[in-house]
């Protein structure tokens, strides 16, 4: 499983940018670069966040037209663009406009959408994404038989 350093944290500012610091092996902190930095960096191209996760070698942002932007590690498909391709600057969670709420592990994210369900993508060795099978999802998938979430969150 390639995950990634978890060795960074990341600040939403009230102006509704996001400043990351710390390990950047896989680009998550954001800046285009993977340049590791011991002072906060502002993360390129967002300024609407409303939320932050970051875990393992990946960060997602939150924004105010609920959508969700990742960056970093990608091996197993935890941006959520389709690929599993690294990214040091933002790309767009294909499929998801209506989320509420965002969280993140080291090898998968999860999200709460309008509609009180949940979609995952990402490492699914043990069944976390929550579709019924063990098979990695570079896209986000639905959660089987989860039709009234409140909150969602994820663990290593």
């Amino acid at each position: 499983m390639s995950i990634g350093l978890s060795n960074h944290t990341c600040a939403l500012l009230s102006d509704s940018t996001i400043k990351c610091w710390g390990s950047n092996d896989y680009g998550q902190l954001g800046d285009g670069t993977t340049t590791n930095r011991t002072t906060p960096v502002l993360v390129s191209g967002i300024s609407t966040a409303t939320a932050v996760a970051a875990n393992g070698g990946h960060t997602c942002a939150l924004l105010s037209n609920s959508t969700i932007k990742c960056w970093g590690a990608n091996g197993n498909g935890q941006l959520g663009d389709g690929t599993t391709t690294g990214r040091t600057t933002p790309v767009l969670v294909s499929g998801i406009s209506t989320a509420t709420a965002i969280s993140a592990s080291g090898g998968h994210t999860c999200a709460l959408l309008s509609d009180f369900t949940v979609k995952c993508w990402g490492y699914n060795l043990y069944g976390q994404i929550g579709d019924g099978t063990t098979t990695n999802r570079s896209t986000p998938v639905a959660v089987s038989g989860i039709t009234n979430a409140t909150t969602v969150a994820v663990g290593n």
